[in-house]
């Protein structure tokens, strides 16, 4: 059973709320790291059976249950979700009367990958109860390599890895059916399937470029904020990710507009419609799906430690262009230019950075594969990426 090697559940949750939800989008591994954690009991609630006991009698339910406990695809059964309020509730009452318990406190994890669903349910009966965490597919740092075609085409999703005969372009087809455009869909209450559709196939061909809404909801033949509105509950399922353009009242050269990635490399691909290696790695959509590949190996470091990221990109109207800035503890920036081979920054791209106000803590041009250090910046393979943010931003 595959698990991510750098996920540590048992230490981010210490100090945490007694709900701990665990989110992110399906088959990215939830249940297997908290299963392979060994501390807490599994209920599988997407089983009928489990699922009906639960719903009819939430008490007597949890009642029958470890004092330690996972809850998996809570959401499908949301009459938990006011008995865990109660109980959470229960508690802290004794703990300020100094009473008697009569039974373990809650310490609960929560899974769920439709987050529409699981958000709704949680908002509703556990608001200040519950501590999020994220999980993500697994990093390049987790596969231990980068086989950079392979990687392209199956990404991070844990059972293309531990079943290499599987067919990948049918899983993912599975999983866009399935756990997009019906799953997310249904909770999010979408009536425009094929709108929907279009929606999420455009973004996928634009991953890693400025953002430009109105021109996908004039393709769509939607209003603009319907689109803004199903990017939003694509950001919040783990399919896509927002990169806010760096900003500053200092400079009026600055482009305001956001980056759109796809959360996995693998995805965006499939939804490009690429099926083979060679084609891909040929196409001039590998620079795109390179710099995809890449914020989300940097985004995975900060998230596996249970850190928000705080990620921005850099674009003037001039179209000189940093592909992103990692914003680090004590007003540290780092800068990384994505490439498939090592270019210089050039003259303009440093000449921008020095009138940002921003310590500039080191320029790095990442890349697949290694290659020597350029005299303006440090040239960092993909699977050094991890080792290399460590190094400056340590545990």
């Amino acid at each position: 059973m595959w698990i991510s090697r750098d996920f540590d559940a048992s230490a981010i949750a210490a100090g945490a709320l007694p709900i701990k939800v665990l989110k992110g989008p399906r088959q990215a591994g939830k249940t297997s790291v908290l299963e392979r954690l060994g501390t807490h009991h599994v209920v599988y609630l997407d089983d009928a059976a489990i699922r009906t006991r639960a719903i009819e009698n939430p008490r007597l339910f949890l009642d029958g249950l470890p004092p330690k406990v996972v809850l998996d695809e809570a959401a499908l059964a949301p009459e938990l979700f006011p008995e865990l309020k109660r109980r959470v509730d229960e508690d802290r009452r004794l703990r300020r009367s100094g009473g008697r318990a009569t039974r373990a406190p809650v310490d609960v994890w929560i899974t769920g990958s439709n987050q529409t669903l699981l958000a709704r349910n949680v908002r509703e009966s556990l608001a200040g109860r519950a501590s999020y965490f994220d999980l993500n597919t697994l990093s390049i740092h987790e596969l231990g390599e980068l086989k950079l075609a392979d990687h392209l085409l199956r990404g991070g999703w844990p059972e293309l890895r531990v079943s290499p005969r599987l067919d990948t372009v049918g899983y993912l087809n599975a999983l866009i059916a399935t756990f997009i455009e019906r799953d997310i869909v249904a909770a999010a209450g979408i009536e425009r399937h094929a709108a929907f559709t279009k929606c999420l196939q455009l973004t996928a061909a634009r991953t890693a470029q400025l953002m430009n809404y109105s021109e996908i909801a004039g393709q769509c033949g939607v209003e603009l904020t319907t689109v803004q509105s199903w990017l939003g509950i694509l950001e919040a399922n783990g399919i896509v990710r927002r990169l806010p353009p760096f900003a500053t009242n200092l400079n009026s050269r600055l482009i305001k507009a956001p980056k759109l990635f796809m959360e996995d490399v693998a995805l965006a691909g499939r939804l490009q419609g690429w099926t083979e290696r060679q084609p891909l790695l040929l196409s001039p959509m590998v620079g795109a799906l390179l710099e995809t590949l890449a914020v989300g190996e940097v985004s995975r470091f900060f998230i596996n430690r249970g850190i928000p990221p705080r990620l921005s990109h850099l674009r003037s109207k001039e179209k000189v262009e940093i592909d992103l800035l990692v914003h680090l503890s004590d007003n540290r920036t780092l800068a990384i230019e994505v490439k498939s081979t090592p270019a210089e920054l050039d003259g303009r791209q440093l000449r921008l950075l020095d009138t940002l106000g921003l310590t500039i803590v080191e320029r790095w041009v990442a890349t697949p594969t290694p290659a020597p250090d350029l005299a303006t910046a440090r040239v960092v393979p993909f699977d050094r990426l991890w080792a290399e943010l460590d190094r400056l931003e340590p545990r």
